[in-house]
């Protein structure tokens, strides 16, 4: 595809890029698939978060659990690991959605 030179517009004083009617179509088309890859990744991200969070609370009650003997103090400010256990299956099914597909281990081949 050619490089075509860009057009400089004069509008009401600023200087302006005018396009054709089928490179404004693309550029739109383009900031729609900008616009969905950050919703993506913000939920990404709040899976993420959910998903650091418990990992923290699930140290300190295993933490916790070890330093009282393997019995949950009623004292202790993380839950029981019971509780914990319990939530995992959604949480890991939720960042496995949006996470996707694991990449095979296999080595992949490249594109020349």
């Amino acid at each position: 595809m050619a490089k075509r030179n860009t057009l400089h517009v004069m509008v009401d004083g600023q200087l302006m890029v005018a396009l054709t009617p089928k490179e404004y179509a693309g550029l739109m088309t383009m900031r729609r698939q900008v616009g969905g890859l950050g919703a993506r990744l913000r939920v990404v991200r709040d899976t993420l978060r959910d998903t650091t969070e418990f990992l923290s609370t699930l140290v300190a009650a295993l933490e916790a659990d070890d330093r009282a003997g393997c019995h949950h103090s009623a004292g202790s400010a993380a839950p029981p690991i019971a509780v914990l256990l319990a939530s995992a299956p959604e949480l890991l099914h939720r960042a496995r959605r949006v996470a996707g597909n694991p990449r095979s281990r296999s080595p992949r081949r490249r594109r020349h």
